[in-house]
């Protein structure tokens, strides 16, 4: 069974995040490890490992890139655990200058660090929307870089948030 299956959802990269999260609570509910403590041993065991599952195929749904990842694994091209950078020259000078950028920020900059955030979350949703046309027409080397892109971005916004924590709390 997969994580779709698991949560009774179409193995799809949109998803009802609603859906998602209310099946989420019904499936800890059932299988929460506390519920199983006057079983046996191997029911306890069982019990743990399903509500590990749960928790892991939410987190792995929850998230764009991961469940993107987890698509492409899903036909067969695992990209979770590798090390390839990526080939796109563009991409590349486009995260120097974007690295560039958010190592310049200082206190006086909160407006600019505001309006880099949102123009990061604005190409965030636009690859999200790239990888979904890219999966339905089960393109997935290019899904593959599109989701290498998605990593740095998502990593690029943690590094953003932690910037502005330092500057402005």
């Amino acid at each position: 069974m997969n994580y779709f299956e698991l949560f009774s959802l179409p193995v799809t990269f949109p998803i009802d995040h609603t859906l998602l999260s209310a099946t989420y609570r019904e499936l800890q509910k059932q299988y929460h490890p506390d519920k199983f403590v006057m079983y046996g041993d191997s029911e306890r065991l069982s019990a743990m490992q399903k509500s590990t599952e749960i928790n892991d195929a939410y987190q792995t749904l929850k998230n764009s890139c991961l469940r993107a990842q987890y698509l492409l694994s899903l036909a067969g091209l695992d990209i979770a655990l590798e090390q390839r950078t990526l080939q796109d020259t563009s991409f590349l000078i486009q995260q120097m200058e974007w690295r560039e950028t958010i190592s310049a920020f200082t206190e006086d900059d909160e407006d600019e660090v505001e309006a880099f955030a949102q123009h990061l979350q604005q190409q965030v949703t636009d690859l999200e929307a790239i990888i979904e046309v890219q999966l339905q027409n089960n393109e997935l080397e290019a899904t593959a870089d599109s989701v290498r892109k998605l990593k740095f971005m998502l990593k690029l916004q943690n590094e953003l948030a932690l910037i502005e924590e330092k500057l402005f709390d």
